[in-house]
């Protein structure tokens, strides 16, 4: 997949300093740059076409600024499958939309974002307008195996992307705060009409992912044909137990599970960018 590019002339003159010879100080100056030059905010053009505003301040606006991607296998997996049989695009843990724009932007397409952090959503919004998407309905929620109150923290103030469900929720004070918490079917209850299988589901929640997972009835509508699911080793030992029973929660449910290069999973095996393709038995893709 090719790096992504600037929209506008000071973004492309950005990257391309960005990306140039190091020298002391060098991310300090990138970002003054980009507070001063760009409102903060660099527009970047990937996939399809889609238009996304990164944020260099931020780890993960970083990564995209300074290699020109991010989870650049797993994106391309994702955007190959829905390019194989448009259709509904589920993604949980939207973030500010790098996979919701791209998948968005593919003719056919429909998707359901779903992003729990308001900083996060408010961001997502501005992005799927920005691209005049008509095909994007956006749910500011957390998902999980009940209708209940989930507190969430953010585990870097530098880095948007670990918003999580706290491990030990307080009542007040500290750097926790409260949302909503639906099951993911009644979400695509509500939200997809009439009902269609998701062809791909999407879920980056940081150790979330058996609770969201608990509220999908995969006997249902919207039990969906590919899933890609973080398995972060650390996040994966405190959700699941072991990569035995994360394997063993799909395998039951009738699917095979890849890594996103498409190699067979190994419990024991490196997995790249941390993400799992788990594929229905029964898809034909």
């Amino acid at each position: 997949m090719a790096p992504v590019e600037g929209v506008r002339p000071i973004d492309r003159a950005l990257i391309g300093y960005g990306r140039a010879f190091e020298h002391p100080c060098k991310i300090r100056l990138v970002r003054w740059l980009a507070r001063r030059l760009a409102a903060g905010r660099i527009k970047v053009r990937y996939a399809v076409g889609a238009v996304v505003a990164i944020d260099p301040q931020d780890y993960i606006g970083w990564a995209i600024f300074k290699t020109g991607a991010y989870e650049p296998q797993t994106l391309a997996l994702a955007l190959r499958l829905m390019a194989a049989e448009p259709g509904l695009f589920v993604d949980v843990g939207a973030h500010v939309g790098w996979y919701t724009c791209a998948m968005a932007a593919i003719r056919g397409a429909t998707v359901v974002s779903i992003e729990p952090d308001a900083e996060n959503c408010a961001a997502l919004r501005v992005n799927v307008a920005r691209n005049k998407f008509q095909n994007v309905t956006i749910c500011n929620a957390a998902v999980g195996p009940e209708a209940a109150l989930l507190a969430l923290s953010r585990g870097s103030p530098a880095n948007s992307g670990t918003v999580a469900v706290a491990a030990h929720a307080t009542p007040a004070g500290g750097q926790q705060y409260w949302v909503a918490a639906v099951m993911l079917e009644t979400v695509l209850n509500e939200l997809v009409r009439p009902a269609a299988r998701p062809v791909v589901l999407k879920i980056d929640v940081e150790g979330f992912e058996p609770a969201v997972l608990s509220g999908l009835d995969f006997d249902g509508p919207f039990r969906p044909k590919h899933v890609l699911i973080e398995c972060d080793d650390a996040l994966c030992a405190r959700s699941w137990g072991s990569r035995e029973r994360f394997a063993g929660f799909f395998t039951a449910r009738g699917y095979d599970l890849f890594d996103v290069s498409g190699k067979p999973f190994a419990c024991d095996g490196t997995l790249p960018e941390a993400n799992v393709w788990a594929r229905d038995r029964g898809s034909t893709r």
